[in-house]
Order: C-alpha cells, then sequence, then structure tokens
C-alpha cells in the first residue's frame, strides 16, 4: 500500500493541472464554475477516455489498458463539458422510462398476484417454494438464511418507512390484519419490485411478462434486476453514457420478444448499454403505448456531442444505422 500524499488544490490549480496534462481551455472562467459545480473528480472521469494509453507492452497482463496522465491533442474543456452534459440528460431520461416501467410493473405485479392471494408477498406459500429457499449467505454472516426472509426484512423496513402515508394509516385505523398487495405495492422501490417478481411462482412471472410482450418470466425477472442497477446509476447520479454495467443482458432469442426488440437478443457487445436502453424502450411502448419515449431517446443520442473517438456506436454499444430500427421510429398508439 502507498500512502496518499496528494496536497488540495484550488479551483484555479485545478484547471492548471488539466491544461499541463494537454486539456484545451479558451475560456478559464467558465472552466473554473463547472469545477466548482460539478467537482475535479467527477469531471475526471468524463476525461479519462480521452487519456493517452500506454505503450501495448506495457499493459500485458491487465484487464483493461492502463492509460497515462496525458490528455490526447485536440481535446478541450468544451468537449468535455458537452459530454457531462449529454451524460446528465440521458440519466434524466432514462428514470422518466424508470418510472413508467417500475408503476406499470407494480400495477400488474398486485393485480396478479392478488388475484391468488391478497397476501401473497409475505405468505412463502404462494411464491415460488425453490426462489424462496434459495440461500443469501452460506458463510452465516448474514441472519437471513435464504432469499425469502431477506425478501421480508426488506418488505417490513419498506413498509415502516411508509407507516405515516394517509393510505397505510387510513387502512390500519380501519381493518386488522397485513396490508393486501394492492396497498403494499405503493411503497415498494424499484428494489423491492424486482426482488418480489423474482420470488413469484412461475406461472405468475409467465403471466407478467405475457402482458407485457415478453413471452418468458425468467427473462423479465432477469431484465428487472439489469433495470434496478441501471435506476441506481441515474439516481445517484452516477455516469451512465459509457458504462460497463455490472450485470450483461441476458441473450434471448428474438421469439421470445416482439419484432422491434428481436434485433438486441444476440447483439454484441452486451457489455455496454444499448440493451439495457433497447429493453427500456421496448418496455416502456408494451406498457403505456401513449408514451413516445423511444423517440425522445432517438432525438438525444442523435445529437451526441462532436468529439473526436467517441460515439454512440464506438462507446455505447449501439448497432450501425441504429436510428432507423422500428423499435426507435415507431410513434405511439
Amino acid at each position: 500500500m502507498v500512502a496518499y500524499t496528494k496536497p488540495h488544490l484550488t479551483h484555479e490549480q485545478q484547471l492548471g493541472q488539466l491544461v499541463g496534462r494537454g486539456l484545451g481551455c479558451s475560456d478559464e472562467p467558465a472552466a473554473i464554475e463547472l469545477l466548482k459545480t460539478v467537482g475535479y473528480y467527477r469531471l475526471s472521469a468524463y476525461i479519462y477516455p480521452f487519456r493517452e494509453l500506454i505503450p501495448d507492452n506495457l499493459n500485458v497482463g491487465r484487464s483493461a489498458p492502463y492509460r497515462t496522465d496525458r490528455i490526447r491533442d485536440g481535446i478541450t474543456f468544451d468537449h468535455i463539458e458537452s459530454l457531462w452534459r449529454f451524460d446528465r440528460k440521458l440519466r434524466l431520461v432514462c428514470l422518466d422510462a424508470i418510472e413508467t416501467v417500475e408503476i406499470g410493473l407494480r400495477s400488474r405485479l398486485a393485480y396478479v398476484l392478488g388475484l391468488r392471494d391478497r397476501l401473497g408477498h409475505v405468505r412463502r406459500e404462494s411464491l415460488d417454494a425453490d426462489a424462496c429457499a434459495r440461500p443469501i449467505d452460506p458463510s452465516g454472516a448474514l441472519r437471513y438464511r435464504n432469499a425469502f426472509e431477506q425478501w421480508l426484512a426488506k418488505y417490513e423496513t419498506l413498509e415502516h418507512g411508509a407507516r405515516s402515508e394517509d393510505y397505510v394509516v387510513h387502512h390500519k385505523q380501519k381493518y386488522d390484519g397485513p396490508l393486501p398487495i394492492w396497498i403494499a405495492v405503493e411503497f415498494f422501490d424499484f428494489g423491492a419490485l424486482s426482488r418480489l417478481f423474482a420470488l413469484l411462482t412461475r406461472q405468475d412471472q409467465n403471466s407478467i411478462a405475457r402482458d407485457v410482450g415478453v413471452h418468458s418470466g425468467v427473462l423479465l425477472a432477469a431484465w428487472l434486476r439489469d433495470m434496478n442497477y441501471i435506476r441506481n446509476l441515474c439516481a445517484h447520479h452516477a455516469r451512465l453514457w459509457n458504462r460497463q454495467p455490472t450485470y450483461k443482458p441476458r441473450k434471448f432469442n428474438p421469439a421470445q420478444v416482439g419484432p422491434s426488440l428481436g434485433h438486441a437478443g444476440q447483439l454484441e457487445p452486451r457489455h455496454k448499454i444499448y440493451v439495457h436502453l433497447a429493453v427500456l424502450a421496448y418496455l416502456v411502448r408494451a406498457l403505456d403505448p401513449r408514451q413516445n419515449w423511444p423517440l425522445t431517446l432517438r432525438t438525444l443520442v442523435k445529437k451526441f456531442p462532436d468529439i473526436p473517438s467517441v460515439s454512440p456506436v464506438k462507446d455505447m454499444g449501439f448497432p450501425l444505422e441504429w436510428s432507423d430500427l422500428p423499435l426507435w421510429t415507431m410513434r405511439s398508439t
């Protein structure tokens, strides 16, 4: 371990360091204001792709190429700011779509599960036995022995946090016993939605999935896990545009979805953001056909900033001629 000895730098010194490393800057006051607003370390993530690579022979054995501090010629502070602003808009647009998916799937989950058991979310016998029994922590360090116990703990935390909500107070004043699923879903976050969906019986999963144009509940469960990760990135203002998500989206047979999403089933690369965005667009259309969200995203991505050596195709995994695909051109009904 090496001791951390880097000194604190003023905003002027931060800019001077970036310029000294090769970043062009035509408006120093504006650049300093952005450093104050966004922060040096955060902007560094947008500068990183433009740092020069060390020679190939020094990268042997590394999982990813190592970069020097030197920034490639021709890259300016304006480029970095435009990339940061694009990424910010991308996160906000994605959050809008994720809201549609979250609310729509909450409603469908409550309807399907509640049809069999209004308390199915807290009754293990109404869920999938194998999924509920899945071990969480073989070491025993956690207090949850299985996925169902972990879910109950999550649910109880959410219910406690919602105890002062008017609809919860009204129900508890009038009725005895646990909240039915159609009330409980109102305080679910996306993680809770994803976790409970994973515990549903295969029959219930498939029923919900078919209602949104997916012929596999297992596939939809994987998408919800992935989408929860994307949602957290967006909600916590993390870099998204060239992110390599923790979860690669599951490959699928085009026959499992509608024709507009079929192209993404086996598409490579899968370690970039495009497939996640395509799935999001598909689900938004299925859940609310009146929305034109895919066209909104298409418009945003087509305005990707003009910066040397980066692009949606190269860095986000968009296929060539992507903007002509039906997924991104169909208008709402």
